[in-house]
């Protein structure tokens, strides 16, 4: 046994006599003459002096160190007495132990300079079973497990999964509640008090190993000092072993198979806030004054341990992601034919996923906390990636042969990129900064697929007109206005008015526009008011045009006109369907007693057309 009250007088001389040793070899080194057999002999003798001298030292310094380990494990056991006891008081013992047992070993140091001149080769050695003694005494599976069950949600010994698929999320919908609160929040306290309160006690191991073992010289060259950093790491790695290993527990990664214990199961979302408190803790290890020595190689071992580990919490939540894309590609609920999909279901539950995302992030944080999502390059990277990969089915869906390409294909890409803009501007600055590229493409594929379907829906209900008036265009492109009269007769040109644009017809045909546009349209898009909107509009600069040319070329004033159009449409547009719906059902019923009565047959015919045109615009698609 040695008493290390009494060992200052010792150490002293065995330090003096390695040294005396040091400086005798180093003399006859130096005076030349080593391949004479004399000289030879005798530096073969110091030698073996030496290795004898350093491996007995060796057992001296091993034996001191499991001497003093034992000495403090047992003078700071709280494994048997810490029930009740809070975190921060379990924290304080063990880092008031770590102080004890390094302070005392800072008597001994001089015993290991003396190794490291004469025999380095020994170090490894004596590092291991130093980092062995941490590992099974200071740091102790026992100590982190007393530890970690004191945290206060205790997710190291009774873990809830809160990830959940992106199909088994709520449907989000522009009206209501915006925001989708129902998700349970992950239990990230703990990881917070763990790094907080732990991990200074590794890094202050990586720094008290680097100073004992002499592995941060401030004179080696970069090669030197990555191998000796690699050496410290594997030291305190084998030293914080038990801490990494319910570490790895709290922050949802998944167990191996070969574990042993209690299994863990992989939690994604818990995951993806470990990656955001972990690089948060990052930031308080950085070595911004350059200082070197071991406070660096401390700082930098630490930042690998955060990097490890974010590592695998970063791989976990992006194969999480992954499996979520191949879902989203499977365009679920879509009917072949495109008509009346709707908000696509994978575009209806992202919300409702990156409003989880924030319940987590912000979960034990102050009020004012955003997480900067943005700013975190994995995170940002993937939930991007995601949402790609919703206009990617998106554009599949609108392209497969199935689709009908008159209007459906157009429909879903209007309806879903509206709904995917206004439902993250809806989630605040947060997500529309993170969004902000797909926000912009989607929507420019809104604002081309909504003049696509307006301009088709125009067509359609307005055929008679849009053909006259296109005609009438190109003849005046070619041959002048003076000279349109000629091609198109202005009985013919009034005829076609009369029969297509009065004030009665334009009325049915603007109401049949909108119950066409009601029925496209789903009420969770939220689209049909902005959609009529810019009907409106575009009905606006349609019959404007079409007033201008009229004028020009014949002299002729368009009633209604184009301002009275964008009244009627109005006026269309503030009824209800059902309203819609009675009118229509009323117009065909009058116009089947009329001809029960025995009118004539063009006001037969006139009539039937009217209310053919009607059923056929609210049973189309």
């Amino acid at each position: 046994n040695v008493d290390p009250k009494n060992s200052d007088k010792g150490i002293d001389e065995i330090y003096q006599a390695g040294r005396f040793l040091k400086d005798a070899i180093d003399r006859v080194e130096k005076e030349g003459g080593v391949h004479l057999r004399s000289v030879s002999e005798r530096v073969e003798k110091l030698a073996s002096v030496a290795n004898q001298f350093c491996t007995s030292l060796a057992q001296i310094v091993v034996t001191v160190m499991e001497q003093l380990s034992s000495d403090v494990v047992a003078s700071t056991d709280f494994t048997k007495s810490s029930k009740g006891e809070t975190h921060t008081t379990v924290a304080k013992r063990i880092r008031d132990a770590q102080r004890k047992f390094q302070s005392s070993l800072l008597g001994y140091i001089k015993l290991i300079e003396v190794l490291a001149l004469l025999k380095p080769s020994i170090l490894p050695a004596i590092r291991d079973a130093y980092s062995e003694l941490v590992a099974e005494g200071i740091l102790s599976k026992k100590r982190m497990k007393v530890y970690f069950a004191s945290l206060p949600q205790r997710s190291s010994v009774s873990g809830s999964n809160v990830t959940k698929d992106l199909k088994e999320y709520s449907a989000v919908t522009l009206r209501g509640n915006k925001e989708d609160t129902s998700s349970m929040p992950v239990n990230s306290q703990d990881i917070q008090k763990a790094l907080s309160e732990i991990l200074p006690v590794i890094a202050r191991e990586a720094y008290f190993t680097a100073a004992l073992f002499g592995l941060s010289s401030r004179h080696m060259d970069g090669r030197e000092k990555k191998r000796n950093f690699e050496s410290a790491k594997r030291s305190v790695d084998h030293s914080s072993q038990y801490f990494r290993y319910y570490m790895s527990r709290i922050c949802g990664i998944a167990s191996e198979v070969d574990a042993e214990g209690k299994k863990v199961s992989a939690d994604p979302m818990l995951s993806l806030v470990s990656s955001i408190h972990l690089n948060e803790a990052m930031d308080s290890y950085i070595d911004r004054q350059k200082t070197g020595g071991d406070h660096s190689l401390s700082l930098a071992y630490v930042r690998a341990t955060i990097l490890d580990m974010r590592k695998k919490v970063d791989k976990q939540w992006v194969t999480w992601v992954e499996e979520e894309i191949k879902w989203i590609k499977t365009s679920s609920g879509v009917p072949l034919n495109g008509k009346r999909a709707g908000v696509f279901a994978s575009f209806a539950r992202f919300p409702a996923h990156l409003d989880h995302v924030m319940v987590c992030c912000k979960a034990d944080r102050p009020k004012d906390y955003s997480p900067n999502l943005h700013k975190i390059k994995v995170v940002s990277y993937y939930l991007q990636k995601m949402a790609g990969s919703l206009f990617a089915s998106l554009h599949e869906c609108a392209e497969r042969e199935t689709t009908d390409q008159q209007y459906a294909a157009n429909v879903m890409r209007m309806e879903n990129s509206y709904f995917f803009t206004q439902s993250i501007k809806q989630r605040g600055s947060e997500m529309t900064t993170l969004f902000q590229k797909q926000i912009t493409a989607a929507s420019a594929i809104c604002k081309q697929s909504t003049d696509a379907y307006l301009g088709w829906m125009i067509k359609r209900e307005f055929k008679s007109l849009h053909s006259l008036f296109s005609n009438i265009s190109r003849i005046r492109r070619d041959v002048g206005g003076a000279d349109v009269p000629i091609h198109v007769p202005r009985a013919t040109f009034v005829r076609t008015l009369s029969k297509e644009s009065s004030r009665e017809v334009m009325k049915e045909k603007i109401s049949v526009i909108y119950a066409r546009m009601e029925k496209h349209l789903s009420e969770q898009g939220g689209l049909l008011p902005v959609a009529w909107k810019a009907l409106v509009k575009v009905l606006y600069e349609w019959f404007g045009r079409w007033e201008k040319l009229s004028t020009q070329c014949y002299k002729f004033i368009l009633e209604p006109s184009a301002v009275d159009v964008v009244r009627i449409a109005k006026a269309a547009g503030g009824g209800s369907r059902t309203k819609t719906l009675a009118s229509e059902s009323k117009t065909s019923t009058s116009a089947g007693a009329s001809s029960a009565q025995g009118e004539s047959s063009t006001s037969r015919r006139s009539r039937s057309n009217t209310a053919d045109r009607g059923s056929s615009g609210l049973a189309y698609a």
